[in-house]
Formats: structure tokens, sequence, C-alpha cells
């Protein structure tokens, strides 16, 4: 999708952070933005800054995103361009996380990407467009990232990783149906993610665990402070990336050197033993 004058986005995650500037710099690109977001209030004073359409939608639930998207194409037009971009974070252990913790993240990172590829792309196959799609990842999408090996991230890491292998799955489903499968990597971004995580988890969830600030010991916290970039500045790189047809789109230079590391170890497996 090299241009955007004129397209249909829909936005998940919209009300802040790199969905809400994502909707801002497509919106100043010509496109037509549909803006979704479980903080209802929020989503509605963020949409009217850049008067957008809009709708509060929790994307755990499946049949509200299918609802979401149909809403958002009789509105606004059939969708070209989806952003699924709605995240949440929680820290902590793998083997040891509460179960209602790990269904929480599991439930937004994971399948709230799916659910909102489903009926995008079933539209889409309706009415034999094409189009494209961005999935929020992270860095941890492409590395256990070495300067934050020490903070217990996992739970965040592992859901992050599957986003680029749903990713990586969709862009070969979709090989013959001319849709444009994009992943954001973005590294640090200024945002409300860890606040918005448990402002708005759904009751069925359960109330988040009060765990205070993450622990960061072992971290060069000057470094990570210089690392931080504006949303803008990643929603820019994201839509520069769907323009260039990057498939992994990166937001920090840093990042090379831990998917290098990565590879190199992979690689060295095969050395070894094939």
């Amino acid at each position: 999708m090299s241009d955007f004058e004129g397209k249909v986005a829909l936005i998940t995650g919209a009300a802040d952070g790199i969905g809400f500037a994502l909707a801002s710099a497509l919106g100043r690109a010509g496109a037509r933005v549909f803006m979704s977001d479980i903080a209802a209030d929020k989503l509605e004073e963020r949409a009217a800054e850049i008067g957008a359409a809009n709708a509060p939608c929790d994307v755990s639930d499946a049949d509200a995103v299918a609802e979401l998207v149909d809403r958002a194409w009789t509105e606004v037009g059939p969708i070209d361009l989806l952003c699924a971009n709605a995240g949440v974070m929680v820290s902590g252990s793998i083997l040891e996380a509460r179960q209602e913790d790990i269904d929480f993240i599991f439930g937004v990172n994971i399948w709230g990407i799916v659910n909102a590829c489903r009926p995008f792309v079933r539209k889409l196959r309706e009415t034999g467009r094409g189009g494209a799609m961005l999935l929020t990842g992270s860095e941890h999408s492409l590395s256990n990232p070495q300067y934050l090996r020490t903070v217990p991230m996992h739970l965040y890491n592992l859901t992050k990783h599957a986003v680029l292998s749903i990713g990586d799955s969709l862009r070969a489903e979709l090989a013959s149906d001319g849709v444009q499968v994009s992943v954001l990597c973005p590294g640090p971004v200024v945002s409300g993610l860890a606040t918005n995580s448990s402002e708005f988890r759904p009751a069925r969830f359960g109330q988040a665990v009060e765990a205070g600030p993450p622990d960061l010991l072992g971290v060069d916290t000057d470094r990570l402070a210089e690392l931080y970039i504006p949303a803008d500045r990643a929603a820019e790189i994201a839509l520069k990336g769907i323009r260039e047809g990057v498939f992994a789109i990166p937001t920090h230079a840093f990042e090379k050197d831990d998917v290098d590391a990565r590879h190199r170890e992979l690689l060295a497996g095969f050395d070894l033993l094939a």
C-alpha cells in the first residue's frame, strides 16, 4: 500500500500512544479513520480532536470485534487498512503467573489481533478487495532485548513473539488475496500502556495485582530513558514501512543487534547438529 489518500483505516487501541499517533498520521495522509478502544470516554475525546469516527470495543471479545468491523465498514466505507494495535502489559513469570493474568494478556495481545483479522479478511474476500494490515508487536517480537534481560517481562515477551508468528502465518495464508501484512516491532515508545492495562482491564479477567514499578535491577536506566521515542515518531516509521512493503518494521537501530544475536544462536545449532 503505497498511498493512504482516500483509504479507510480501522485502528484498535486508538485512544492513546501508538494507536492515536497512527490515527492522526493516517488522517493527515488523507485517510478516513475509524478509531476504537476499550477506554470509551478517552476514545471519544481523542477522536473528536482529529474528527474521526469511533466506537468502543473490547478486542478480546470476538463477537464484539466482528460487530466493530461491520460498523466501520458501514459508517465510513470498505476498510483498506486494519491496524490491529490494541495491546496490554502484564509483567511477571510464565511459570508463576495467575491464570486470570495469562487469560487477559493472551486475550488482548494474541486473540485480540486474530479477532480483528478474521472478520476483516472475510469482508475483503466477500467483496474481492485487496488491503493491508498492520499488527502491533514489539521489539520483543524479534528477540528478548539484551538491555531488558533482567526485567521480568516474560509473559509480555511470549505474547509479542506470537504476534510475529501470526503475521508470518497470515501473509502465507493471504499470498493470493492481495493483502499486505506488516508487523510493527517498536522499541521503547512514550505511551500509557502500563497504566491503561490496569485501568481498563475487563472485569471478567479479575483485578490487576498492585505490583508497583517494574524491577529494573541490572538495567542501565539512563540509557533506557534515552531510548524512548514519541509515539508520533513510531507511527511515522510504521506508515513508511507499510508504504515500502516491509514485513517486520523496527523503530530503533539497536534492535538489529538483538536480532543478529538471536539468529547467530539459532545458526550455531545447525552448525553443531545438522
